[in-house]
């Protein structure tokens, strides 16, 4: 029997948002900073500027930008899942009036991987 169904249903969205999970939250954060940074406040060149800082800091400390991001995701995961949900409310209003925050941290993780395939291909020579 063929399915000729046109589209998702209800069911099957909310079956792949329960298995990816974190995944839809970080791809609506980026969604919504990068739309919001582009006609919001801080218009797109300081969006890029916090992006660039974030990468120089994140090559220069990448120590302290993994103990940073390891501290915030244990905090977030040692909650129960309601105070998760806030923060990831509040991560989302964050990403709508403060975009350049969210553009920072990718800098940063962006810097801090940057450094640590540089190192890796480094040894490997």
């Amino acid at each position: 029997m063929v399915d000729n169904k046109k589209g998702v249903s209800v069911k099957e969205i909310e079956e792949f948002t329960k298995k990816h999970r974190y995944e839809v939250f970080f791809c609506i954060l980026f969604l919504l900073a990068c739309i919001f940074g582009i006609v919001g406040y801080f218009r797109a060149a300081w969006n890029i500027f916090f992006v660039m800082a974030g990468g120089i800091l994140g090559v220069i400390f990448p120590a302290n930008v993994s103990s940073f991001l390891e501290m915030i995701f244990k905090f977030v995961f040692k909650q129960d899942k309601t105070l998760q949900i806030v923060l990831g409310a509040v991560a989302l209003i964050i990403s709508i009036f403060l975009s350049f925050l969210i553009f920072l941290v990718v800098g940063l993780i962006g810097g801090r991987m940057m450094h640590l395939m540089a190192m890796d291909f480094s040894s490997k020579k």
